[in-house]
């Protein structure tokens, strides 16, 4: 196998450095993503009701308290309405 070049090494770290560049923006827009809902759900009240929005599923779900709670914290949740988006 033949040894890398000072330029091989170069372009080599460069890209490795533009990769984690681009997955610390993967995250950025992710929590972007994610504050963006929060807003809506505080902005129409779904908080304070015990829903949230499930982006991935275009749904609301509801929050319901089960007696048989696994002690996680987050309870278990029913769809409460759900629309197509075209």
């Amino acid at each position: 196998m033949p040894e890398l070049t000072p330029e091989d090494l170069y372009q080599l770290k460069k890209m490795q450095m533009d990769t984690e560049k681009k997955a610390l923006e993967l995250q950025k827009s992710q929590q972007d993503l994610n504050r963006f809902v929060l807003d809506l759900e505080h902005k129409h009240g779904l908080l304070a009701a015990g829903r949230n929005l499930d982006i991935n599923a275009v749904s609301i779900k509801e929050t319901v308290s089960a007696s048989s709670h696994n002690g996680n914290g987050k309870g278990q949740t029913k769809e409460f309405l759900s629309s197509n988006v075209e």
